[in-house]
Formats: C-alpha cells, structure tokens, sequence
C-alpha cells in the first residue's frame, strides 16, 4: 500500500492531495465514472491531469472498464461519409461523433486517417487499415486522440484482402497485431505477419498450409489467443486460433451443418468464446469449452426461433447479447445486393419481439466494432529502436 501510495503521490501535489479525498481512494472513485466525465475532469487542475494519466489509473480505469458492456465503434461504409466514427452507448442510446482528423498522425505518408477503416478493437485501442494496401496500419486511442504508425512494410502490392487481428499477450505484457493478406497475383494464397507493438519491423508466420487458401470472418480475441472461423463447412476443426504467447497457430473442433443457408458468427458473449449458429428462422448459441491441453468441445446453451422469415435482402449479424434474456443485432436491407440500411435493434425471444434502437446521427450504412473506453496509450508500448512516429493531438 505504502509503495502505491508513493507511486501516486508523484501525479498529485501535496497542497491539494491534502484537499480531496487519499490519493488510493480518489483514483477508485474517478475510475468508475463515465469516461465523458473523466475526460472533462483532465482540465480541473494540473494534480487531477497527471492522475489521469499515471499508469495506476490507467491500468485501474481498464480493470473497472473490462466489467462493463460493451459500446461500440461505428464507421460509415460510404466513401463519401469517412470523416467520423461514432461511439454508441446501446444502454443510453446514445452516440457521440468522433472526428477522424483530430486524430493527427506525424508520418511522411500521404494519407489522412479516414482513409482507413476500423478492423479490430482491443482494450480501447483501435487497429485501423486500408483493405488495399499494407502500408499504413494506425493503432489509435479515439478516446485521448493519440495514435502511432506501425513499421512500414515498403510493399507496393495491390492487395484483394487485408485482414487484422489485434490482442494482448499476458506473458509479456505487449500487445501484437497479426494480419493476413492476398495480393492480386496470388488471389487464392493467405500470407500472414504478425508484429510486436515496440518491434521494428513484421514477422513472417506459418500457419496450417491446408488452410491458407480458406476464407475465414474476422478475429476475435479471447483467452489469450486470437481466434477465426473459417468458412469452410467441411472442415472438421474451423476455428483457426494463435496462442500469442507462443505464437503458435492450433484448430478448435466444431461439428457444421453441410447447408448452405446456415451462418455461423463467432463472439464473446459475455465471458465465453461462443458460436453463434442462425438461419432464416432460427438463432443458436453454442459456447466452447476446454483447453489446449484437455481439448475443445462446443456445447448448445440456447436456441430460439426468431419468428422472422430472414433472407437475403433482409438479414442481420448478432452483435451482443445484453442479457440471457435479450440478444443485440445489427439488421442490414438490401435491395439489388446494395445495402440500403443498418439499424440495431434488440431481441427478446421469450416475448417474440423486436425492439427497434433508435439512436439519433448513426450513418445509413455502417460496420460496427466491440469497444470498452479506456486511456490507454498505445506509445506507451514502444522502444526508442522501433523509432514509430508519435502524435498526441491537442
């Protein structure tokens, strides 16, 4: 306690750590206000700023942050409507515009922020690429308005698929970014790297080579490992997963119904790595179990009729589950294979119901990524050798 006392009494000045409440003290309360307010609370005093910013109340605020439900990060999927993200409060219906260009990234690059899109989150910061090109990926805090550029790849391929994950490595204490990628003269071929926030350059890895020429949905990160599925209903064990502490790549077994209309999204419901199985009349959750050592099985907990005959101009993803009684989805309307709309709205199975969210600002057509706010610095994880451009906006 003493020695957290010392640590604290460094962000704060006597005279008015005198004045409010013990330093141990101050920084629990603080952390569990809403992040607005702890924003606003950075220009009280100079004392109240550095608490904000000490790594003890960093790392306490994303403690009591994890505890939380999910928001999250909305982009537009319209090229003429880029310039913000927006921060959704499901529980507040809320949204808030973040501006992509107050977020100012020093690099030699020609290129502007919103000209990248969101692809994954992890512990407040966000990892944003082009779908095109390797070069830039921009790890970014959209709650302090700093971010960094990784090492430059010096790739001038034009790519067909860029796909990131991004997670945290316990054992070090480091956080790492895979990508996966095909460029256009090897359209049927996935090649991945993966880097160390604090490393100079990308790493070459080996995943199983009878599943690089697989198709697979985004990553999602959980215990540790990060995690694919991989879109190929044959496969015995389609879920690809990366140890990042080994960096191993290993498969999760997960018997598929061979029919073309059944979907499989995988999430992290709640605590669990779950599975998410839907067709055009029916949701169901199967939640994964086990270990490396012991092994995986999936198991059903739930399965409900959706009382909607879904299809391909009226569809939706699963984006939370609120409760055990109520699931968050994303509802997409296509009309000719362009997406006309995107709402949320949320599901009660046990009353057969839709209850439309209506947020007021979100863009017609929009990609959504889980977020928890946090004030995490993503310079906080570099060496003076990997020499990556830092800004912090003002």
């Amino acid at each position: 306690m003493k020695s957290k006392r010392r640590r604290l009494n460094n962000y704060i000045d006597d005279a008015q750590g005198e004045a409010i409440l013990p330093p141990e003290m101050f920084c629990e309360v603080l952390a569990r206000l809403p992040v607005e307010s702890i924003l606003r609370f950075r220009s009280v005093c100079k004392s109240w700023c550095r608490i904000i910013q000490s790594p003890y109340f960093i790392s306490l605020q994303l403690g009591v942050t994890k505890n939380r439900p999910f928001r999250f990060i909305v982009q537009s999927q319209c090229e003429a409507d880029v310039s913000s993200l927006f921060l959704v409060d499901i529980e507040g219906l809320k949204a808030r515009e973040i501006h992509l260009e107050k977020i100012k990234c020093r690099t030699r690059l020609k290129f502007k922020l919103p000209a990248l899109g969101v692809r994954v989150f992890c512990d407040g910061l966000l990892c944003m690429a082009s779908e095109k090109r390797l070069d830039p990926v921009c790890i970014c805090n959209p709650i302090t308005k700093e971010s960094v550029i990784l090492p430059l790849s010096r790739s001038k391929a034009h790519l067909v698929r860029h796909k990131l994950a991004f997670g945290f490595d316990q054992s070090s204490g480091k956080y790492k970014v895979i990508r996966d990628y095909r460029t256009s003269s090897n359209k049927h071929l996935s090649k991945f790297q993966i880097i160390t926030l604090g490393e100079s350059s990308w790493r070459q890895l080996n995943p199983p080579q009878d599943l690089c020429t697989s198709d697979w949905d985004a990553a999602v990160f959980w215990n540790g490992s990060l995690h694919w599925m991989i879109n190929d209903k044959t496969l015995d064990d389609p879920i690809l997963a990366f140890d990042l502490s080994s960096e191993t790549f290993y498969t999760i077994p997960f018997h598929r119904l061979c029919i073309s209309h059944e979907c499989y999204e995988l999430q992290v419901l709640g605590t669990s790595l779950t599975i998410v199985e839907h067709n055009n009349h029916m949701i169901k959750i199967w939640e994964v179990a086990g270990n490396k050592v012991k092994g995986f099985s999936a198991i059903c907990r739930e399965e409900h009729d959706t009382y909607v005959c879904w299809n391909k101009s009226l569809f939706y993803k699963t984006i939370s589950q609120l409760s055990h009684k109520s699931f968050m989805l994303q509802v997409c309307f296509k009309d000719n294979k362009i997406v006309k709309k995107d709402w949320f709205t949320c599901y009660v199975p046990e009353m057969k119901r839709y209850f439309y969210q209506d947020i007021h600002g979100l863009p017609d057509h929009f990609s959504t990524v889980h977020f928890k706010p946090s004030f995490v610095s993503p310079s906080a994880f570099l060496s003076v050798q990997s020499q990556l451009p830092v800004l912090k906006s003002t």
